[in-house]
């Protein structure tokens, strides 16, 4: 049994994965690309893997994408987005070299198309389709990760980068996607760098998502006559940073959807070599949506439940003790619950993997004292080298009369979602084959009121 690699969460069979890229809905059928090293289980000359579905949840390999053309100098296809034009795949991504085509210093925009259906790509003989010089006198260091969408017969394309020492994202625009005329610096943050802007519309708000290096950030607001963008509610996809949610892409599904994936990193296992030979999952898919608030909802897919095997359901009960075991066990599981919140609610959660004596267990806390939820990784794992520190959001309970959680196990990873506004992502690791139990639990025996609990265990999207 590999205790370690997901059976639900898609990943290439072996080698290094990170950026999801090139979402597109093409032939009634999902495409995901994303940064592959086909050579090793560690970052390094970056191509575009590639893979399939017909329903967003059973994935099929295929051959990679994009591969680095070393005869024009290009040592790295870096990420970028994949969009519907007229019948023709077309994808948009950053071209990367060295010297004076670095990362930093001089990367390019590039475009391939698809004549067979998405199995073979071929780059444009034009390429680049845009350079630096584009902005004329500004200089922009680190700039990339092309996200494009159309509005009527214009195509409009974001990158990130950095001007003047701060994260920004610029924006462009093309009638053909091969001739683009720089527009305005769409917005810019304090952060030193943004990675993977995605811009798009929800409601009567459009959305700014931006990865700068930690925490990734959305910002919903109003896109101007000017091509800027004014912030109006800002927040945070993910309580974890770099190590547990980054880089995510996005793309409209067939029924409007805004659906997004994220790659969850492999550095929290550090030196620890218990899933040596793979490094890198994409998060299930999520769907994005706007609150009244105009603040992001975010919520995992509703086709993930054609995995749910073996289901239970509890009654309502009070949780009163510090231990009570449920009727599941595993290590790849999903759970909703909801519970009721009152004035003097004491911290209460669920532990997962634990081990019968509890040498090893995963703890998510709901304090409503403190206002967080939290991810104790401490006795995660009985390796010393795995990351083992608490990830930690921020939750407003005394505005919510209850917490409706849902909770996705798989292996090594753990995605929580809590009232569709906050999500922890966090790696994991635990040692012991025994280590597969699943608990609730209350602080204090004034207890917390459950009212209702399903749990399934989930079938491999493999099968």
């Amino acid at each position: 049994m590999n205790l370690y690699r997901p059976i639900y969460h898609f990943l290439p069979e072996k080698n290094w994965m990170n950026d999801p890229n090139g979402l597109l809905y093409f032939n009634e059928e999902y495409h995901l690309f994303y940064q592959y090293n086909p050579d090793a289980d560690h970052w390094d000359t970056m191509h575009w893997g590639h893979a399939k579905s017909k329903d967003l949840v059973h994935w099929e390999h295929l051959p990679i994408g994009l591969h680095p053309s070393l005869e024009l100098g290009e040592l790295h296809c870096y990420s970028g987005c994949a969009v519907n034009d007229d019948g023709v795949p077309t994808i948009l991504y950053t071209s990367v070299g060295e010297g004076e085509r670095s990362a930093a210093d001089g990367p390019e925009q590039w475009l391939a198309t698809s004549r067979d259906g998405m199995a073979s790509w071929e780059k444009h003989p034009d390429n680049p389709v845009l350079t630096l010089e584009a902005h004329g006198g500004m200089t922009i260091k680190d700039w990339r990760d092309p996200f494009v969408w159309k509005e009527g017969n214009i195509w409009y394309m974001a990158v990130g980068g950095i001007h003047e020492g701060k994260g920004c994202a610029l924006v462009y625009r093309s009638s053909n996607l091969l001739q683009w005329q720089f527009l305005n610096k769409l917005c810019e943050g304090t952060e030193g760098i943004w990675e993977c802007p995605n811009f798009f519309k929800l409601g009567d708000k459009h959305v700014l998502v931006y990865s700068p290096g930690g925490q990734v950030k959305y910002l919903t607001g109003t896109w101007k006559a000017d091509y800027t963008f004014t912030p109006e509610i800002s927040g945070a996809l993910d309580a974890n940073g770099f190590e547990g949610f980054y880089a995510p892409n996005s793309m409209i599904g067939p029924d409007g959807r805004r659906l997004m994936w994220g790659w969850i990193p492999e550095a929290d296992r550090r030196e620890f070599k218990g899933n040596a030979g793979w490094a890198g999952i994409q998060s299930i898919p999520r769907v994005l949506s706007l609150g009244a608030d105009h603040t992001l909802r975010m919520e995992p897919a509703a086709e993930l439940q054609m995995l749910r095997r073996n289901g239970i359901q509890l009654d309502e009960k009070r949780i009163v003790s510090a231990e009570e075991p449920l009727p599941i066990r595993g290590r790849a599981l999903e759970f909703t619950a909801e519970f009721q919140l009152e004035s003097d609610t004491p911290a209460f959660g669920i532990k997962l993997l634990r081990s019968p004596n509890g040498e090893e267990e995963t703890v998510l806390t709901f304090d409503p004292a403190n206002g967080t939820v939290s991810i104790d990784r401490t006795r995660s794992s009985l390796a010393d080298e795995p990351n083992k520190s608490i990830v930690s959001g921020e939750l407003d309970f005394a505005s919510e009369s209850d917490v409706k959680l849902h909770l996705f196990l798989d292996h090594s990873v753990l995605e929580v979602f809590v009232n569709a506004e906050l999500c922890l992502t966090a790696r994991i690791y635990p040692t012991l084959a025994s280590g597969d139990g699943v608990s609730l639990f209350a602080a204090d025996p004034k207890g917390v009121t459950m009212r209702t609990f399903k749990g399934w265990e989930m079938a491999s999207i493999w099968e």
